[in-house]
């Protein structure tokens, strides 16, 4: 069931409003290694560590602090911070997972933030169990987990399919689809030219210390 957008502004971006739709749905369902009530706790914990929320449900402290430090201190991120997780009993893969989430709530919000309407309210979780949906060759590169090919920032979640598309779904109308990022004679045809969205886009990821 599609989740009911209601934006303040006047003028809404369709496309943009149909993948922020999707995307909460997304969340809210079972992903390869967390049930959607999961998912959403991870959602919640990103929004209080940016202060967007004052609570959270409760998460297994590993899972917390790692929501917490992909959400507002990735730079920090070292291999002892994944070697953790494992060593606490979760599947590096579910390290991903988290980091697909956390990122995805972070989208939405940041969009909302920057065209001055509400945040989303999370939805619901959808019921049932995790089921693991792995990239076929996903293995350990030139990144501290795996991926299907070399790590670049459109390859950061391949190995987790359904939370690489996820991506994609709402980057395509918010940014560029994924195909065309590192074509750069790609014009967007919107009101910023390719230059001026990159400018913006650099600018972005140097403020916030972009890392992957």
């Amino acid at each position: 069931m599609s989740t009911t957008i209601s934006p303040s502004l006047a003028e809404v971006d369709l496309a943009a409003e149909d993948a922020v739709a999707s995307s909460l749905d997304a969340l809210a369902a079972p992903g390869s290694f967390f049930t959607g009530a999961e998912r959403l706790a991870i959602a919640a914990h990103a929004r209080v560590a940016r202060g967007l929320a004052s609570a959270a449900p409760e998460l297994p402290a590993v899972i917390a602090e790692a929501a917490r430090r992909i959400s507002v201190d990735a730079i920090t991120t070292r291999p002892e911070h994944i070697a953790a997780w494992e060593a606490d009993g979760h599947d590096i893969l579910s390290y991903v997972e988290l980091v697909a989430v956390v990122a995805l709530v972070t989208t939405i919000d940041s969009y909302r933030i920057g065209i001055g309407a509400e945040l989303e309210t999370l939805p619901p979780p959808t019921p049932g169990d995790p089921v693991p949906v792995i990239g076929e060759g996903a293995a350990k590169v030139n990144a501290w987990v795996p991926t299907v090919g070399i790590a670049l920032a459109p390859t950061a979640l391949s190995a987790l399919p359904n939370e690489s598309k996820h991506k994609a779904a709402l980057g395509k109308p918010l940014y560029l689809a994924d195909k065309v990022v590192h074509q750069y004679d790609v014009e967007p045809g919107r009101e910023l030219s390719r230059m001026q969205m990159e400018l913006v886009a650099s600018r972005t990821s140097w403020l916030n210390e972009c890392f992957f």
